[in-house]
């Protein structure tokens, strides 16, 4: 160890200035008078007699009269001791402080105001963990790297994972090869957008795009919330956006939202294409859990005056609702906060899609 890194770990040991350099000199002078001290250290010689004092008092060094004012430092065992217990604690407490932050708790139905964009980052990794049904997340190439392990690990579980990928055009390009096993479709978006991810339509993080004058995030746990968030990113980011990938279409897709089930499958369903669904959710009579499947034979798309409209997404600003045929009833299914309906489904589980003439049909 350099001199001055001895003298910055000894004033971080709660020595002053003074009393580092005082004791340093020491421990190449052996013995010395106060004035020699005060030569070999940047000590004034005003100050050498009141610091050497204190270096006695602490127990750094001895103090002896012997025809001039003595000082050598002590033994160093007790210091060496001293100053290992102090730095064994302070790596403790590194360690606790990393343990710590590593677990964070959220409480459920929670909105949470964060200054550091890694908290951010952190609780939606811990989202996608969590997620059993669809993932849809606006990020740049590197925060798809960051997120590219989770995000595949909850599409390994069956999860619906959406990303629209934040990239210019003079961006380099990711290679197809890395979406597949980490996303269900990829879309990408040419201009600046804030970070959003969403999971199973309850939980969201967020942080604003990289000119916003304030630097903050949310984390929430609240539905709510999340549901604006979540049509925020369909209607600016998802929808808009051009498809760069997307994986085998035989693959099931699960939707959180009935709005975004119909939205996505508005073409089919006006062609009176067979869609045949899985449903689990609520009933809304007892609150009891419910599954149903069966091809969907109705459907309920849109207010009267926005069905005139020419969008297919004002379209949907109304009344969304399809109707299930198990083969024994028939289940009216309704999307978040369902009241009229049989069913608030909580997922919807794409099975097999057909075209009027029955061959296999592209959604």
């Amino acid at each position: 160890m350099e001199t001055e890194e001895l003298l910055d770990t000894l004033q971080a040991a709660d020595l002053s200035f003074y009393q580092a350099n005082a004791y340093v000199a020491l421990l190449e002078l052996g013995t010395a008078s106060a004035t020699e001290v005060a030569d070999a250290s940047e000590v004034p010689d005003a100050r050498i007699y009141d610091v050497l004092r204190d270096l006695d008092d602490l127990g750094y060094v001895e103090l002896y009269e012997q025809e001039t004012f003595q000082a050598r430092a002590t033994d160093p065992e007790t210091i060496v001791d001293g100053l290992t217990e102090r730095a064994t604690a302070l790596e403790d407490a590194a360690d606790e402080i990393q343990d710590r932050y590593e677990r964070p708790t959220l409480d459920t139905q929670t909105v949470s105001i964060v200054k550091r964009f890694d908290t951010v980052v952190e609780a939606a990794r811990s989202f996608v963990r969590d997620a059993e049904i669809q993932v849809h997340a606006t990020l740049t190439p590197d925060q798809f790297e960051t997120l590219r392990d989770d995000l595949a690990d909850a599409h390994d579980r069956g999860v619906t994972v959406n990303v629209t990928l934040l990239a210019q055009d003079d961006d380099t390009p990711i290679d197809s090869v890395d979406y597949e096993g980490a996303v269900s479709a990829v879309r990408r978006l040419h201009r600046p957008s804030p970070f959003i991810v969403t999971s199973d339509l309850r939980r969201t993080a967020f942080a604003p795009n990289p000119a916003a004058i304030e630097e903050y995030g949310l984390i929430l746990q609240n539905r709510s919330f999340t549901y604006v968030f979540f049509w925020h990113l369909l209607l600016f980011a998802w929808l808009p956006s051009p498809t760069v990938y997307a994986e085998d279409v035989d693959a099931p897709k699960r939707y959180a939202d009935i709005r975004q089930f119909l939205l996505e499958h508005f073409r089919l369903l006006r062609e009176d294409a067979t869609i045949t669904v899985e449903v689990t959710g609520r009933h809304t009579e007892d609150d009891r859990e419910v599954t149903v499947s069966g091809p969907i034979v109705d459907t309920d798309r849109g207010s009267t005056a926005a069905g005139s409209l020419s969008s297919d997404v004002l379209a949907l600003t109304g009344t969304a609702t399809f109707v299930v045929d198990d083969g024994t009833d028939c289940h009216t299914v309704g999307g978040w906060g369902a009241t009229y309906e049989d069913i608030e489904a909580r997922r919807i589980t794409v099975t097999d899609v057909e075209s009027v003439d029955g061959v296999p049909a592209e959604d």
